[in-house]
């Protein structure tokens, strides 16, 4: 037993002193200028564990000046401000989620412009042009359509000026129902009709409620 006593203290000493070498500073400002100055010296995991107040902290970096340590004023004002902040008296800062920028109707259409053309001018003979879609959205039956089209795709010969096109167009339904407003007005725009009413997507949620197949959708065309 004392045997084990013997190995075992040793051995649980050295796990901590691994514990604290492995701590990972809080992301911050000045994380990487204590990194670059203190952590050749010291453990990162000791120097975490002190929590000092501003003033001591303030204190430790002049005794460090003292055993050697060289630092600008900047570098030594960064440091002061890290430490009193995220290793301090008081929990740090919780840094705040980063936000995703909203989606533009430019950005979703990226998905059509493979076979519609970057202007939605189309790609004969088999992707229609887009821009002739506009004047659909100031009638009932016209965004029903367009709704139906992006989410259930389209299959059937249709005309767009002089040019028959007979080729399948696979739905969208996987866009989000802003996502799927979003690029109905960005398609309209191109010729939209005086006073348009934008797509919204509670338009879209409702034309989602009633799935159609690709056939079914071709015999809604204006």
């Amino acid at each position: 037993m004392k045997r084990f006593l013997f190995l075992t203290v040793p051995l649980l000493g050295l796990l901590g002193y691994w514990a604290l070498s492995q701590y990972t500073l809080p992301e911050g400002l000045g994380k990487d200028l204590v990194l670059a100055k203190c952590q050749a010296c010291h453990d990162l995991g000791l120097v975490a564990r002190e929590r000092l107040s501003r003033a001591r902290w303030d204190a430790v970096l002049d005794e460090m000046a003292l055993q050697g340590l060289k630092l600008t004023p900047e570098e030594r004002a960064g440091i002061l401000d890290y430490l009193a902040t995220y290793l301090g008296t008081t929990p740090p800062p919780v840094s705040p989620a980063p936000t995703q920028a909203a989606k533009t109707g430019a950005q979703v259409y990226a998905n059509c412009m493979g076979c519609h053309g970057p202007e939605g001018q189309g790609n004969p003979p088999s992707f229609p042009p887009l821009t002739h879609v506009g004047p659909w959205a100031a009638t009932e039956g016209g965004r029903t359509y367009l709704l139906h089209v992006l989410l259930h795709g389209l299959q059937g010969e249709i005309r767009v000026g002089e040019a028959s096109y007979n080729g399948v167009m696979p739905g969208f339904s996987w866009l989000s129902d802003e996502e799927i407003a979003l690029v109905l007005n960005h398609v309209v725009a191109w010729k939209a009709p005086q006073g348009f009413k934008p797509f919204t997507p509670g338009e879209v949620a409702q034309a989602r409620a009633k799935p159609l197949s690709p056939e079914e959708v071709w015999r809604l065309r204006p």
